[in-house]
């Protein structure tokens, strides 16, 4: 039997996917320094506890990258990629995170909101590393 050999396009397919892991890895290691300096600088600032919310914060994009890495696998390796699915599966999770975001907003008042500032502050630096990789990537093959 003959082995397929990968088009050209499947090969910058799998460069761009590798790149894109690396980038995020580097936006994790980002996140944590940034959640260092969020810590001490809003602790000394407005509070320790506004600190603390920042990284929980943090953290709570981390969970979410995580399970939408996760549902993507499963719904490419299930077979079930389909927009529908993909789209029930994302509105799902940003609830169930967006729901977890409020309920700590208010039960920690009045410093509660900072959670959401850890959140968007995530995903920014996940989307700079990430993009950034993936421009460097097709511009440069």
């Amino acid at each position: 039997m003959s082995e397929a050999v990968p088009s050209d396009r499947e090969i910058d397919y799998q460069l761009a996917l590798r790149s894109a892991a690396r980038n995020y890895n580097k936006s994790l290691v980002i996140a944590a320094a940034m959640g260092v300096v969020g810590l001490v600088a809003l602790g000394l600032a407005v509070g320790l506890d506004a600190g603390i919310l920042f990284c929980v914060g943090l953290g709570l994009g981390v969970v979410n990258s995580q399970l939408v890495q996760r549902s993507l696998v499963r719904a490419v390796t299930d077979g079930k990629s389909d927009r529908r699915s993909v789209t029930l599966g994302v509105l799902r999770r940003l609830a169930l995170i967006t729901a977890i975001a409020v309920a700590i907003a208010v039960l920690y008042k009045p410093d509660g909101w900072v959670v959401f500032i850890g959140l968007m502050v995530f995903q920014m630096v996940t989307l700079g590393t990430v993009l950034a990789g993936l421009t460097k990537q097709v511009r440069h093959p």
